[in-house]
């Protein structure tokens, strides 16, 4: 084979493996803002709940090198959704917040607030003493932390491990 069908060859190859990089990661970002208009529509609480536990079972079933370059505009659009009333959608939406890592650093203000603003999980014990600590969005905010900065983990996420 010539030279120049080989360079060529492997021209196309390059282009090919970049084209359907830039596809998938449109795909990807797309898919993440429709679960989000899904979630932000959502006609009531369980419905919401849902649908973020539906993105994060979504984010989770991708694998990290997929989600490296998530858009800013849709790391911010979950971020809003810390704000949510129910824990259980703040506590989804942290946990994709956390499968997107490092690519979610843009986040951590609104994982900061959302701590903050939340309720201590609650324990459950019986007359012998504590037996279950409940789960809730604190302990998804604080694995968060862990998976997008370790640097920036809060000092009271401790308390949730």
């Amino acid at each position: 084979m010539p030279r120049y069908l080989l360079l060529l060859s492997v021209a196309l190859i390059a282009a090919s493996a970049s084209f359907n990089a830039a596809t998938s990661q449109t795909t990807i970002d797309a898919e993440i803002a429709s679960r989000l208009a899904k979630i932000e529509n959502a006609p009531s609480a369980d419905a919401r709940i849902e649908w973020a536990a539906h993105l994060a079972e979504y984010l989770a079933s991708r694998g990290p090198v997929e989600l490296n370059n998530v858009d800013p505009p849709i790391v911010d659009d979950m971020a809003q959704l810390l704000s949510d009333s129910e824990d259980w959608v703040r506590f989804y939406i942290a946990a994709s917040l956390g499968f997107l890592g490092p690519s979610a650093r843009r986040a951590i203000p609104a994982l900061e607030r959302a701590l903050e603003q939340g309720q201590s999980p609650a324990d459950f014990s019986t007359g012998g003493g504590t037996i279950l600590r409940a789960l809730g969005s604190a302990q998804a905010i604080c694995a968060a932390f862990e998976k997008i900065d370790l640097n920036r983990v809060p000092g009271n996420c401790r308390s949730y491990r």
